[in-house]
C-alpha cells in the first residue's frame, strides 16, 4: 500500500502498540559480541505508527510507502531555453509559431518546418521532438530563426515519466526520511506520512564524581560527559532522550531514579556501576527491582562491563562508566535495537574492507572496537589506521574517528597491511 496526497487510514499492522520484549533470558556471562547482539534483539518489535506532516517527516523512519500520484515528470518538456522543432527538418530557417513558458500550456502545433520559442520547463508542443539550444541559433528578424546546427533526436527533451512512472514507490517503507526524500515525497503531492514512533530512551549517569553544574569544577570532580554524550546518541539514532538523571553512589538514589527514568521510558541506559567495585550499585538496585538479567559482561574492548536485561517490558542497560565504553556499547547494542524498534530495514551500518596502515594493539580472546581513521589511498583502496592511544578514558579517540576497526576475537595481532573490517560513523568524512 502507498501513502498518496489523500490518503488517511493508518494500515492496521500500525495501530497496535505491541509490547518492546516479550520473551525470558537466562543470565549468561563472558558472552561473545554476537551472541550479546542476539539476545538484545531477540523478540523486539517495531512501535507502533503515526501520522506526521510532510516537513516533520525528516529523519523518521516510514512505515508505509510513497508512491508517484502521477507520472514525473507528468508531461514532456524542454530541458534548456530554445526552440522545439521536428528533427527532421533541420538545418533550416524556421518561422516561430509560438512562445511557451514554464507554468503554460502550447495552443499551437509545431507543423512541419515551423518551430516554437520554448523555457526550461516548458511542455513541448503537439509536433515537436527536440529542442535546439538557444545558443545554437541565430534570430534573422522577429518571428523568423536559423538553425545551422543539428542536434541528436529527441535532444533537451524531459519526457513524461522519466523519473518515476505513475504508482511507483518513491520512497520505500523502513527507510529513515533524508532530504531528498522530503523532496520525493513532495513530488507526490504527499501532504502527511505514516512513521514509526520514536522510542523514548532514559538516559541516567551515575555516581558522586560526575558534575553536571555550570562553572566552576570543584575538587575532586568530573564534567558529565556520558549525560550529554549519550542522550545525544539517543536523539541521532532516532529516539527521545529523557533526561538525563542522575544517581549517587547509594542503592536508595540508585533505585529510586530507576524507577523515575522507568516511568517514562520504553528504553533506560544507566552508565556506571556495572563492575565490581564497593559503589557499583546497578545491578544489586536492578535486582531489588525485579529485573531479568540477560547478560552481564562481553568479551570485548571498549566495554566488557555490559550488562542487558528486562524490566517491566523495557530493555535496559547498564553500560560501563567510562564515557568511551559506554558510547560504545550504544553504537553497537542500543542503536540497532533503536533501529528495530523503529522498523527500520537497516539496522546496523554497513562494513567496508580496509588495509591498516599501521600496527595497532591486539589482544587474542577479545572483540576489539579500535577508534579509528579511514581515507582512500593514491590506488583508491580504503587505507585505516587507529587514533592512537585507545584507553576507555579517552573520548578523544571518539571525537577523531570516523570509523569503528573491528578486531574479531580470534585476531592475535593487527600489524600493518593486515585486511580489516571497518564501520564508518554517520555523518564523519574521510
Amino acid at each position: 500500500m502507498c501513502a498518496l496526497a489523500n490518503h488517511s487510514v493508518v494500515n492496521d499492522s500500525c495501530t497496535a502498540n505491541p509490547p518492546v520484549i516479550q520473551s525470558p533470558c537466562a543470565l549468561q556471562t563472558r558472552i561473545s559480541v554476537a551472541e550479546a547482539r542476539q539476545l538484545v534483539l531477540d523478540d523486539v518489535e517495531p512501535l507502533a505508527c503515526e501520522r506526521v506532516p510532510r516537513p516533520r517527516a525528516l529523519g523518521r523512519t516510514l512505515r508505509m510507502p510513497v508512491c508517484a500520484a502521477e507520472d514525473l515528470p507528468p508531461f514532456d518538456n524542454a530541458a534548456m531555453d530554445g526552440f522545439a522543432v521536428r528533427c527532421a527538418d533541420l538545418p533550416a530557417r524556421l518561422p516561430v509559431v509560438e512562445t511557451i513558458f514554464a507554468g503554460q500550456w502550447p495552443h499551437k502545433v509545431v507543423e512541419a518546418k515551423t518551430c516554437s520559442a520554448i523555457m526550461t520547463g516548458a511542455p513541448m508542443p503537439p509536433g515537436a521532438d527536440t529542442v535546439v539550444p538557444v545558443e545554437w541559433t541565430t534570430r534573422i528578424v522577429p518571428g523568423l530563426v536559423q538553425i545551422a546546427r543539428v542536434p541528436e533526436h529527441g535532444m533537451y527533451v524531459r519526457h513524461s515519466g522519466q523519473d518515476a512512472r505513475k504508482g511507483a514507490v518513491l520512497v520505500s517503507s523502513g527507510v529513515v526520511v533524508t532530504a531528498f526524500g522530503v523532496g520525493m515525497i513532495a513530488s507526490a503531492g504527499v501532504q502527511e506520512v505514516v512513521v514509526s514512533q520514536r522510542p523514548r530512551v532514559a538516559v541516567i549517569s551515575t555516581g558522586d564524581e560526575v558534575f553536571a553544574g555550570r562553572g566552576p569544577l570543584p575538587e575532586g570532580k568530573i564534567r558529565d560527559i556520558n549525560g550529554a554524550a549519550l542522550t545525544a546518541q539517543v536523539t541521532d539514532a532516532g529516539g527521545v532522550a529523557i533526561g538525563p538523571f542522575y544517581a549517587r553512589d547509594n542503592e536508595y538514589s540508585v533505585v529510586q531514579t530507576i524507577t523515575k527514568a522507568l516511568e517514562a521510558s520504553d528504553v533506560l541506559l544507566v552508565a556506571g556501576g556495572v563492575s565490581v567495585g564497593e559503589h557499583d550499585l546497578v545491578k544489586d538496585a536492578l535486582d531489588t527491582l525485579g529485573i531479568e538479567m540477560c547478560f552481564w559482561r562481553v568479551r570485548q574492548r571498549p566495554g566488557g562491563p555490559l550488562a542487558f536485561g528486562r524490566l517491566q517490558g523495557r530493555a535496559v542497560f547498564g553500560l560501563p562508566g567510562n564515557p568511551v565504553s559506554a558510547a560504545v556499547c550504544f553504537e553497537q547494542y542500543v542503536r540497532p535495537l533503536l533501529a528495530t524498534m523503529l522498523g527500520n530495514r537497516q539496522i546496523h551500518r554497513p562494513r567496508l574492507s580496509a588495509i591498516l596502515s599501521a600496527p595497532t594493539p591486539k589482544k587474542k580472546g577479545l572483540h576489539f572496537f579500535t577508534r579509528g581513521i579511514y581515507r582512500y589511498g593514491a590506488e583508491g583502496r580504503l587505507m585505516v589506521r587507529d587514533t592512537g592511544p585507545q584507553a576507555s578514558n579517552l573520548y578523544s579517540s571518539l571525537a577523531q574517528a570516523n570509523c569503528f576497526i573491528h578486531l574479531e576475537e580470534s585476531v592475535a595481532s593487527a600489524p600493518a597491511g593486515m585486511c580489516v573490517f571497518i564501520e564508518p560513523l554517520t555523518g564523519r568524512a574521510a
